[in-house]
């Protein structure tokens, strides 16, 4: 498996109505943005009497021109009806690509379609009931793999729309990976990322409870999680932290990618076996490119 880990660059992707008022001052330079990535939602954070606006939002801001520098811009359109008009606009080029919501694979297709057409990315969002099925996602899977898989920034998985179709909302104090969403946050994560597929974790909604977040990022991150949906810019530097790498981490990464490595040796307390864990070690080293590197412990390296 050739794995592209270009797509930890989106970091924290933080979520925002289109409408929000601090949208326009962000996106035209005005003010920094707090993020390395952000979604514009025309969807589920908008109701119905504010998507006019918000289609006007979109226009006025492509017009004006964004020049959110180095920040990653994606829209979420309402359905793929809308993102084919989405993607007729004039200087839509400044934005990077369509979340899709409510992938299904019966449009997945579609979706990949219109990106290609739109030289565009996508982050297909799977958070339909359906998908409690590990067929579904394999159908998913599936379709994605007969289109170019560098049109797919990420692959999101909308934890409060599964939740919802189990009639449940997140609880103060319990990670997604304690609660009764982490079978299906294991099993569709591993087989997309198994089949090389960037996937992107839920976002946390509880503004208030710093602790559980920091505790729940630390999971996605050991789970291949390569990004976290925020959706408040306090919760931005907590997502990126999790994702630094710790100094043992690279210096096992660099032994274990070293053209000279025993086939098995160990550092630190830990087997590293080139053979097995250089994906690994491909992904350490891309995170640290991103996010950088944070000391933890002295340790002593042994061939």
């Amino acid at each position: 498996m050739q794995w592209d880990f270009s797509s930890y660059a989106l970091g924290a992707t933080l979520y925002m109505p289109i409408v929000h008022h601090r949208v326009p001052a962000y996106l035209c330079g005005e003010v920094d943005f707090p993020s390395p990535s952000v979604v514009l939602c025309l969807e589920d954070a908008l109701a119905a009497d504010d998507v006019a606006r918000g289609i006007a939002t979109l226009k006025s801001l492509l017009r004006r021109g964004l020049v959110a520098s180095g920040t990653r811009i994606f829209v979420r359109p309402r359905s793929l009806e809308m993102g084919l008009q989405l993607a007729e606009f004039a200087g839509i080029e400044q934005i990077e690509g369509f979340v899709a919501p409510k992938i299904l694979p019966e449009t997945a297709a579609a979706w990949m379609t219109l990106a290609e057409a739109a030289d565009l990315r996508i982050m297909p969002t799977v958070e339909s009931s359906q998908f409690f099925d590990p067929g579904r996602i394999t159908a998913l899977r599936d379709i994605l793999d007969d289109h170019d898989k560098r049109r797919i920034a990420a692959i999101r998985l909308g934890g409060n729309d599964l939740l919802a179709a189990m009639a449940l909302r997140r609880q103060h104090g319990i990670t997604s990976w304690e609660g009764p969403l982490a079978w299906v946050l294991a099993m569709a994560s591993s087989m997309l990322i198994s089949a090389g597929y960037p996937v992107a974790a839920p976002v946390f909604d509880i503004i208030g409870d710093m602790e559980t977040l920091k505790r729940e990022v630390a999971q996605d991150v050991a789970a291949g999680f390569i990004s976290k949906t925020a959706i408040h810019p306090a919760q931005v530097d907590y997502i990126l932290d999790a994702f630094r790498v710790s100094e043992a981490e690279i210096e096992q990464a660099k032994a274990v990618l070293d053209n000279r490595a025993s086939a098995v040796f160990q550092i630190g307390g830990m087997m590293c076996e080139p053979s097995t864990h250089s994906a690994w070690a491909k992904r350490i080293l891309a995170r640290a490119k991103v996010f950088g590197v944070q000391r933890d412990f002295e340790f002593v390296s042994s061939a």
